[in-house]
């Protein structure tokens, strides 16, 4: 996979939370097309549009819009993309229209007619000049634990464009040596719940290894601040899901938990696709051996190679 970071525009945003659309709200609404990094409710310097950073992986066709629940009916928060281009057939960023390698009428020069829902409406003016100054690089990359203690990285996936949900995690020793991971489809419908969906799995797997002292790591900054008390659950979900989290901690010795960007997730991030690509009931678990797919990200991780990633 390859990540790419574009802003997108939610034109229109009709969601009212006490009189204001908060920043947790939009950040649950963006996860849908990728993973957020920043929110700018300025409008960019044109317009009160909200506008969010988001990574995005270029080999997956990119996400028109998203079914959002308000609890009165819902509505249809479409997605329009700062990029100078894109397919139109198959809605990828790696390649244009003429090129495209996986809509059938380019593979079937016979077939007639486009399907296509993508097109000049989901792309809006570039706005990013103003960012430039202000973002710096910064290099990531994954940390052992410390002796005695083994580090769980977990991640979540939700494809808003297939509604598919997975979780995926990995438990490594103190020597960065490899002990555990899993990949398990989850039922839900938000990225959020994707997330704390990987880290009940993640912990019961180390609670079933006897692990005493666990280094809990992810990606998401919400989740990790609610697993710390640092945020407050919101809703009646996130407070049952995360009062169970809490009590599965209670059956370790020792525990910390810090959130890393995906530049330092990368492992348990592979997981997680996996996970959402698979089939409903295939959850898998290795034990001693990884999967082959997974034997680059941890090369990576064990020779504590660097990611850049800009910090907006």
């Amino acid at each position: 996979m390859s990540y790419v970071q574009v802003w997108i525009q939610l034109p229109d945003l009709d969601l009212d939370l006490d009189g204001r659309v908060t920043e947790e709200a939009v950040h649950i609404i963006a996860s849908s097309a990728g993973q957020p990094i920043a929110v700018d409710f300025s409008g960019g310097g044109g317009g009160d549009v909200i506008r969010v950073c988001i990574e995005v992986d270029v080999n997956q066709p990119l996400v028109t819009g998203v079914e959002v629940d308000d609890g009165d009916g819902g509505f249809w928060q479409s997605f329009r993309y700062e990029v100078s281009g894109f397919c139109f057939d198959c809605g990828r960023l790696d390649h244009k229209r003429e090129h495209c390698p996986h809509h059938p009428r380019r593979r079937n020069r016979g077939s007639t007619g486009n399907t296509s829902t993508y097109g000049s409406h989901n792309l809006a003016p570039r706005r990013e000049e103003q960012y430039k100054r202000q973002a710096p690089v910064h290099y990531f990359s994954w940390h052992r634990p410390a002796a005695g203690w083994v580090k769980l990285n977990f991640d979540g996936s939700f494809k808003g464009r297939t509604g598919r949900a997975g979780g995926g995690g990995v438990l490594r020793g103190a020597d960065g040596s490899f002990i555990a991971a899993f990949a398990a489809p989850l039922e839900t419908s938000s990225a959020l719940m994707a997330e704390i969906g990987a880290l009940q799995n993640g912990l019961r797997l180390a609670l079933k290894l006897n692990v005493k002292r666990i280094s809990i790591e992810g990606d998401s900054k919400i989740t990790v601040e609610m697993l710390t008390g640092k945020r407050e659950p919101k809703g009646e979900e996130e407070s049952s899901v995360m009062s169970y989290t809490r009590q599965l901690l209670e059956g370790f010795q020792e525990t910390t938990a810090r959130h890393e960007f995906r530049e330092a997730n990368r492992s348990a991030d592979h997981l997680a696709n996996m996970a959402a690509e698979a089939a409903a009931d295939a959850s898998m678990e290795w034990h001693h051996h990884p999967p082959h797919s997974l034997l680059p990200f941890l090369l990576h991780d064990q020779l504590s190679m660097v990611v850049p990633r800009l910090i907006l």
